[in-house]
């Protein structure tokens, strides 16, 4: 090869390596802004253009598995195009740091960078902003609160999309007449119940497990502007024996009957004044929620979710678990009653942090997809749960066996008789 040759070749290499680098360098700059990157770990992953790359070679596969299997269906499968339509190619890269910003309690972020809008399957995330809502009426003692929204529409849109880069007009078309069918016995399509769902929801559980043979739980769910379903399936739930009440709230079914005694009741209303579907378990704790001090007010709430942006996309609470619930459960296990203040020690050691109260919200910002949460653990942390609590389980399994060696030894007699025949032998 003529010398000069080389040199412009490799120069033109230089250049292409260099102008990559640049690339990926810009976006971690731009990532970088929205980490801590001065806390205790600090991940970044570059994925512009890999799915392109990646959706080439499964194409040259894909097409040598064709050619050599006439089973195959006729269909060309292009796999660049299908991962944009999943909404895989918007996405730029994406990263996760933590830092801890007070003893015990660490804020982890996790951002996604995104080409434009949340395209395909990332559509499912409604970025509209709205408060903490559920958190506002949620009592002291709630263990899991949620506000957000899903899209459920956007998954209906991805799958049409989808089925049409693969099947072309028929495979758009099976999905429509698929969304035409109704739903069970009634006249709602389940397009329609698709959409229905659509609208937001709100989410609060309590977990009482003082006696953890029967835990009192109480739920209730809305789902905004679902209200309508109620009244077409009214007809069908009346045959049903469902009764039906009106109330200075709204319209409530009581729906008990289905669940066979159990210790919880099952109730829908239909919100008069918002068209909400609302869903719960206990009517009379229902109406004390949004009353008095609630759980905005503990303690434990603002440690974590006081520190979230005020308007997100998506909320998450969890009061975490006690290690005394731990011991509770442990303990109605006849075999594992014995065990039960050893496991929960080492739990409470190895897994303390992931036990702790914990809260995150969703929100874009910019082209940055991101979340935050504020917990016990950091993501460095649950990097190294997975060996550890693999050491620890094998552990406990070898301390567990030897208890048992010594309890079964315990009642053994000095010259290796049992205690019964030594009883015997006394008598």
């Amino acid at each position: 090869m003529n010398p000069n040759t080389f040199k412009k070749l490799s120069v033109a290499a230089l250049a292409l390596g260099a102008s990559a680098i640049s690339l990926q360098a810009g976006s971690f700059k731009e990532m970088s802004g929205h980490l801590d990157l001065d806390g205790d770990f600090v991940g970044y992953m570059d994925f512009d253009g890999e799915g392109k790359v990646l959706g080439d070679k499964l194409n040259v596969i894909y097409q040598q598995f064709a050619d050599s299997n006439p089973n195959v269906p006729p269909f060309p499968i292009d796999f660049p195009a299908i991962f944009e339509t999943l909404g895989f190619g918007s996405v730029r890269s994406m990263g996760m740091s933590s830092t801890e910003v007070e003893q015990g309690l660490h804020r982890n972020r996790s951002v996604t960078l995104l080409e434009g809008d949340p395209a395909g399957l990332f559509g499912v995330y409604s970025l509209d902003k709205i408060g903490f809502r559920a958190a506002k009426i949620a009592p002291a003692d709630a263990s899991t609160v949620i506000s957000g929204r899903f899209d459920f529409d956007a998954i209906v849109s991805t799958a049409q999309s989808l089925a049409s880069t693969i099947m072309g007009p028929m495979g758009e078309g099976m999905v429509m007449q698929g969304l035409g069918q109704p739903v069970a016995d009634t006249d709602i399509t389940v397009g329609e119940l698709v959409s229905a769902l659509s609208g937001g929801m709100d989410l609060i559980v309590v977990q009482n497990m003082e006696n953890p043979a029967a835990p009192d739980i109480k739920g209730y769910l809305a789902l905004k502007g679902a209200g309508g379903l109620v009244e077409r399936l009214e007809p069908m739930m009346t045959q049903m024996g469902v009764q039906f009440s009106d109330t200075d709230k709204g319209r409530v079914a009581d729906l008990s009957m289905f669940l066979q005694g159990a210790p919880i009741g099952l109730f829908v209303e239909v919100s008069s004044d918002s068209n909400d579907l609302l869903i719960y378990t206990d009517s009379e704790w229902v109406k004390t929620l949004g009353t008095g001090e609630g759980l905005v007010d503990s303690a434990a709430y603002q440690r974590v979710a006081g520190r979230l942006p005020e308007d997100a996309a998506f909320y998450a609470y969890s009061s975490g678990v006690e290690v005394d619930q731990l011991v509770g459960l442990l303990e109605q296990n006849p075999e594992m009653a014995a065990f039960a203040p050893l496991i929960a020690n080492a739990v409470e050691s190895l897994l303390g942090g992931f036990l702790a109260p914990s809260a995150s919200a969703t929100y874009r910002e910019g082209d940055a997809l991101i979340t935050e949460g504020y917990s016990g653990f950091s993501y460095k942390d649950a990097v190294a749960v997975l060996p550890v609590g693999i050491a620890g389980g094998v552990g406990i399994a070898a301390a567990a066996e030897k208890m048992k060696k010594a309890q079964s030894w315990s009642g053994g007699s000095a010259d290796g008789g049992t205690s019964e025949g030594a009883g015997e032998d006394s008598e």
